[in-house]
């Protein structure tokens, strides 16, 4: 897949689905915890939150596969 070896591809995958739930999780958590001073974040629908957490995940899997081409390995996805 796109010259990526297997480690690589398990690696943004990962990255990938850690960053969507805890993205959503921290934008539902207010909800679910009832504060009310978070002002419009309250006023976003769950799929507005979902919509929210895909975008941070692709940017994830994004800097990931930057990371497998100009990092210290090939098999993850570490920029550094």
């Amino acid at each position: 897949m796109f010259g990526l070896s297997i480690e690589a591809v398990k690696d943004l995958g990962e990255r990938a689905v850690r960053t969507f739930v805890q993205i959503f999780v921290a934008l539902y958590a207010p909800v679910v915890l009832g504060a009310d001073s978070l002002g419009g974040l309250l006023d976003l629908s769950t799929a507005d939150k979902a919509a929210t957490a895909g975008i941070a995940a692709v940017l994830s899997l994004v800097m990931g596969a930057f990371g497998t081409q100009v990092g210290s390995s090939k098999d993850d996805a570490s920029v550094l």
